[in-house]
């Protein structure tokens, strides 16, 4: 039988820890990148010894996609309202809030994915069923069709861009274009339509 503390039993201390461990992960993949994730910096943003790192994950690998899944479960909680709606611009403008408060998120799902192979298999995983979530009709076609990931390696890498110039202040002030100009970006990219080689003159 576990022993409680002030009132916490060893299981919610454990708890406590892990999601010490992942607040401390995000701070730093979110402001430093992937490449400064190591041991002791991570346990000394997280003011925890290396055996409580043990105690919850085997190993760094298991804690960055534990960050990369937090970052994502934050993403996903704050457009919920507007992806059960359908409703593409208000899923842009939401995650252009939440990423403008906290960029952070931005460099997580978006940027060090791009050059750290760990993170990228977890968007392969999670990025198309998002997309079919959220978009539902716009998408043709099943996540498993290699034309269907072609477009959403285009839209991941749009989004990418779009973003992060958005986050960095970059495209000016006026969300509403910037919702705008996103959604028209992922409906060309996403729904169904003619291929543009067979519209070219050149065809």
């Amino acid at each position: 039988m576990s022993r409680s503390y002030g009132g916490r039993s060893a299981t919610d201390r454990v708890a406590e820890r892990r999601a010490q461990l992942i607040a401390a992960g995000m701070a730093i993949v979110g402001s430093e990148g992937v490449a400064a994730l190591g041991m002791r910096a991570l346990c000394r943003e997280a003011g925890l010894s290396q055996k409580f790192f043990y105690e919850s994950f085997t190993g760094i690998d298991e804690l960055l996609h534990a960050v990369y899944a937090a970052a994502l479960s934050e993403l996903e909680q704050e457009v919920a309202p507007a992806a059960a709606a359908r409703d593409l611009p208000a899923i842009f403008d939401a995650a252009a809030r939440l990423m403008e408060a906290d960029p952070r998120l931005c460099r997580i799902l978006l940027v060090e994915p791009v050059a750290d192979m760990r993170l990228r298999r977890h968007v392969r995983e999670t990025i198309p069923v998002i997309a079919v979530a959220a978009l539902g009709d716009l998408v043709a076609g099943s996540p498993d069709d290699p034309q269907v990931r072609m477009r959403f390696s285009a839209l991941f890498g749009a989004m990418i861009s779009l973003f992060v110039e958005w986050t960095e202040g970059n495209l000016g002030t006026d969300r509403d274009a910037f919702v705008r100009h996103a959604t028209n970006v992922a409906t060309q990219l996403l729904a169904p339509g003619v291929d543009a080689a067979s519209t070219s003159p050149l065809a």
